[in-house]
């Protein structure tokens, strides 16, 4: 009686095992946010092998070769962060470049021109641009240019006319706040810049231009308050840099995060690696509390099939031993 419900307590916890193992087989796995270090870890795995040291070398010499000095200071940022030695005669001729009368006849003029038209080339051209923005100067010219254009019957560049508005409303929270809206009026000029100078991709400008028409202000806001704050972690010609590889207005609190994280080279990582820098914030896989609960219940039905089948051995062991016993004394009778 006892090995019978011993073979079939071992058959049942066997039946339950093999759907416990099945469950665990396919219910899929919970997915979980990367922590900051998981992201930096994921971050450097991504980039390293696009910039291998004579890449890298390579590209700060052609550089300094276009009277670039800022993209070369960009990339040996990066090779800092990674670090990576570079040929110190690159280092020496960078740094001619840096001396002070070439940089401020660079500066000067990338100012000036940054000023005057609201499109810069590097962090001078960006600066002027922005400061053109924040004397309210800047909105007013290209709100007026795409007002001209409107009444002309010409093509409007919605985007800039957008932004521009958006700047000249922002003049007199700058002065109502003491300056406290001044980052979110350096993201819209900063804005204007990416759009003008073609850094803004078609997706962002779109994703924007969408946000305008459900008229989404805090979420607008946000998005330009993180070009702000990217712009202040990286730099101005940083920036972007960045917003040239952002596809939607959504990637910019991941942008944002990179920057917080990584600080000046931030613009060399996109650069080179692009939108592998957002492959670190890609989601783990965990496993979820169902297919836990399946991986105990298989153990456990294990565990009770294990039983049951020492029970049935036990059982069959001490019937045997009982034949035995009733068999010996019989035999050795027959042999006196």
């Amino acid at each position: 009686m006892m090995r019978r419900f011993g073979l079939e307590l071992a058959a049942v916890a066997a039946i339950a095992a093999c759907l416990a193992l099945a469950l665990f087989a396919i219910i899929p796995d919970d997915l979980r946010d990367p922590t900051d270090e998981e992201i930096w870890t994921g971050i450097l795995a991504s980039v390293r092998p696009l910039a291998p040291p004579e890449e890298l070398e390579r590209w700060i010499s052609e550089s300094l070769d276009a009277d670039d000095p800022e993209e070369a200071g960009d990339l040996f940022e990066l090779a800092d962060l990674l670090g990576i030695a570079i040929d110190p005669a690159l280092r020496r001729r960078y740094d001619e470049k840096l001396q002070w009368l070439p940089t401020l006849v660079r500066s000067a003029s990338a100012g000036t021109h940054g000023f005057v038209t609201g499109e810069g080339e590097g962090t001078a051209g960006a600066v002027g641009a922005v400061i053109s923005d924040l004397t309210v100067i800047g909105d007013v010219r290209d709100a007026t240019a795409q007002a001209g254009h409107y009444l002309n019957d010409e093509p409007v560049d919605e985007t800039l006319l957008t932004l521009s508005t958006a700047g000249i409303g922002l003049s007199g929270a700058v002065l109502a706040t003491g300056g406290g809206a001044i980052a979110l009026k350096t993201g819209v000029s900063l804005a204007k810049l990416a759009h003008r100078t073609g850094k803004m991709t078609k997706g962002f400008s779109r994703s924007l231009a969408e946000l305008v028409r459900l008229g989404d202000t805090a979420k607008i806001q946000d998005a330009l308050k993180s070009v702000g704050a990217i712009a202040k972690a990286a730099s101005p010609r940083g920036v972007l840099t960045v917003m040239r590889n952002l596809d939607h207005v959504d990637e910019l609190p991941r942008a944002e995060k990179v920057a917080a994280m990584v600080g000046k080279p931030t613009a060399g990582l996109f650069k080179v690696a692009g939108r592998r820098v957002f492959d670190g914030f890609a989601k783990i896989a965990v496993r979820s509390a169902a297919a836990v609960w399946a991986l105990g219940a298989m153990i456990v039905s294990a565990l009770v099939g294990l039983l049951g089948l020492l029970l049935s051995a036990i059982t069959a062991s001490a019937a045997a031993m009982a034949v035995l016993r009733r068999l010996l004394p019989s035999g050795a009778s027959s042999a006196g």
